[in-house]
């Protein structure tokens, strides 16, 4: 009789030595289960945090705006950044509604150091089949350019570079996609940063186009020079990242240089858009997409011409950052 009132005093014993000790069973594991799914809910948000796209740094090249045809068509006293290559697809949609070929230029830039850039472009053409009529497939066009930044010339107020763009019809394109010249075209530069407003820069540019006829035929538009001429422009650039405004004014004389005593005189104000990754299915390729307003009175009368464009860089420094794990922005 002394054991089992020995043993049940010991189970006693224990009972209140584990008074928070969970039944066994069926109980534990629902309790388990509960705290588990409890676990996950709170965690959830972490691990979508952590599998979103990390916040993009742009690289400060990509702040401002360079030279876009048709949108802004002057070039800007800097220079590509060193070693740097910047390939440019601008695809001239407003082709489909307008034209029985699509214009597709693709291009590229190379800053070969701190001062000094290339460029290459080749404008191709191509049925699209949405109009009557057929122009074939071909190259309209092929263009280079050099770019020289002064390092101390008007330095520290002042930017100042000088440049040649050339620009030669090839191939067989259609009429009205070429004037049928070699445009052989140097040109300088002055730009000022503003003290009061950051992202505004002023500049004033001179540009001598010089004019050979080529042996590929081509027609003038309205309010365009028939030989070689003087241009004389000014204006502002605006970068509101990642907003660009523009505006250029201009000023085209045949006089002295070309054939003739003919005056041109121009307007146009532009807008330019970064177009956000989360549009681009968060792509390394910088997109542009932009308007422009064109005003241009000369022996032809008055004119006024609108456009929009879109442009595509894809910058192979910019690429090889982000695959790395570096962060673009911190890239020049």
């Amino acid at each position: 009789m002394l054991q089992p009132i020995f043993a049940r005093r010991v189970g006693a014993a224990n009972t209140l030595r584990h008074p928070k000790s969970p039944p066994s069973g069926r109980p534990a594991s629902r309790l388990g289960t509960a705290l588990l799914l409890a676990a996950s809910l709170a965690l959830a948000p972490l691990l979508r945090a952590a599998d979103a796209p990390k916040p993009f740094a742009p690289p400060p090249e990509d702040e401002r705006l360079d030279k876009v045809n048709g949108i802004f068509d002057t070039d800007l006293p800097w220079t590509e950044a060193k070693g740097r290559i910047k390939i440019i697809i601008h695809p001239h949609l407003g082709d489909f509604t307008r034209r029985s070929y699509i214009r597709v230029p693709v291009g590229a830039r190379l800053g070969v150091n701190d001062h000094v850039e290339f460029s290459a472009m080749v404008d191709p053409f191509f049925d699209h089949g949405l109009r009557q009529g057929s122009s074939g497939n071909g190259v309209g066009d092929v263009q280079f350019g050099a770019k020289y930044a002064f390092l101390r010339w008007l330095k520290p107020d002042y930017d100042a570079s000088i440049g040649l763009n050339v620009n030669i019809p090839t191939g067989h394109p259609p009429l009205e996609m070429t004037d049928g010249y070699d445009h052989y075209a140097p040109y300088i530069v002055i730009g000022r940063q503003s003290r009061k407003f950051a992202g505004l820069q002023y500049f004033a540019s001179t540009t001598y186009d010089h004019m050979e006829k080529s042996s590929v035929r081509g027609m003038f538009q309205l309010n365009e020079p028939h030989s070689s001429n003087l241009l004389f422009g000014t204006g502002f650039v605006l970068d509101r990242f990642p907003f660009h405004y523009t505006l250029e004014v201009g000023f085209q004389t045949t006089s002295l240089v070309g054939r003739g005593n003919k005056q041109f005189a121009y307007i146009r104000p532009g807008f330019a858009w970064n177009l956000p990754r989360r549009y681009t299915f968060y792509s390394d390729t910088r997109w542009l997409v932009g308007v422009s307003v064109k005003v241009a009175d000369g022996p032809d009368g008055l004119r006024v011409d609108s456009g929009g464009k879109v442009r595509a860089e894809f910058s192979f420094q910019r690429w090889l950052a982000r695959r790395n794990g570096a962060d673009p922005g911190a890239t020049r």
